[in-house]
């Protein structure tokens, strides 16, 4: 018998106990420095796996860029504001706010009969201009307007205190306003989306809630300003909206889209409501400074025909909602 001193011998792997011999060693090349090399069918892969995210990336960050402050996604022409929650209009430059979809209780009651029965309603998601159209948006815009009153022209013209830039649009029938929108790339609002964005979800009487009006939250016909007419578009922030609109009562009335039914509530559609017959008188809404403080509720109904014009008359504008919200 052969004795081994020190070292036993080797032992073929697949003699070991409980060991499988290893398999064969992949088909690896190795490339000049030593590490292993891809095969062409990888590297075709990699390329085009990469040469799609190079392409998908644009798109990917364009579809970023285009949801607004609530995760909705924007339409063309809309861009996140510096303030959260707000938004710019690029074509007028307005600032704008987002009512999103869903119900509200439509009208009041123990009000004026035209504001009965409550209803209520559903809208899909829209924006809305933060403050009242102004003369120096109208400026902008290019369209005539007089220097001087002349209520018998049909243009827009100043009111008796003077055009102000940051001040209201006055004097604007609903036609004229119809010709700022179109070149805005805008609309007026529907009856409902004015009360909806004025109001809220709850049923308040007023904007900032039940409370009365104080000269901070509203200018109406007690209120100092109005001695001499209207006041800033950006004032009375303390009475703005759940959705911080600014001036939806008091200041001047603002044209909506419907014409005036005074039984529209008790047919209206439950979905986007609309009331347009020919011929007929344009609803108003808000109140105006020449007003008493009981008719600055936001379910206040008022009507005028198209081509009247006032000191106490503005506007303000929509744009609806990507994919309808």
């Amino acid at each position: 018998m052969i004795m081994h001193v020190g070292n036993p011998p080797p032992v073929s792997p697949r003699h070991r106990t409980g060991r499988q011999a290893p398999g064969p060693a992949p088909n690896l090349r190795s490339s000049p420095r030593g590490g292993p090399r891809w095969s062409p069918w990888c590297r075709w892969e990699v390329s085009a796996l990469l040469l799609g995210l190079l392409f998908l990336a644009p798109a990917l960050l364009a579809q970023q860029s285009r949801l607004g402050w609530h995760g909705e996604t924007m339409p063309v022409g809309l861009a996140k504001g510096e303030a959260e929650g707000e938004y710019v209009w690029k074509k007028d430059g307005a600032i704008m706010v987002y009512v999103p979809p869903g119900e509200f209780p439509m009208g009041r009651a123990g009000g004026a009969a035209d504001e009965g029965p409550v209803h209520r309603v559903h809208l899909d998601g829209y924006y809305i201009d933060k403050y009242e159209v102004t003369w120096g948006q109208w400026k902008k815009s290019g369209l005539p307007y007089l220097e001087k009153p002349n209520p018998r022209l049909p243009q827009p013209s100043s009111p008796d205190w003077g055009i102000v830039d940051d001040q209201p649009a006055v004097n604007v029938s609903w036609k004229f306003a119809q010709r700022y929108l179109a070149w805005a790339g805008k609309r007026l609002p529907t009856e409902a989306e004015w009360e909806k964005a004025a109001r809220g979800t709850d049923g308040r009487t007023y904007p900032w809630g039940n409370e009365p009006p104080t000269f901070d939250r509203a200018v109406w016909r007690d209120h100092p300003v109005a001695l001499r007419g209207t006041e800033s578009a950006r004032c009375c922030t303390a009475g703005a909206s759940p959705y911080g609109v600014v001036n939806m009562a008091g200041n001047v009335y603002e044209w909506c889209q419907d014409t005036y039914r005074r039984d529209f509530y008790a047919h209206s559609p439950a979905s986007n409501p609309l009331e347009e017959v020919e011929g007929q008188q344009r609803v108003l809404r808000g109140g105006a400074f020449v007003l008493e403080k009981d008719e600055l509720s936001s379910t206040y109904r008022y009507r005028l025909w198209e081509v009247d014009k006032t000191p106490y008359i503005g506007f303000r504008a929509v744009v609806s909602g990507q994919g309808g919200g």
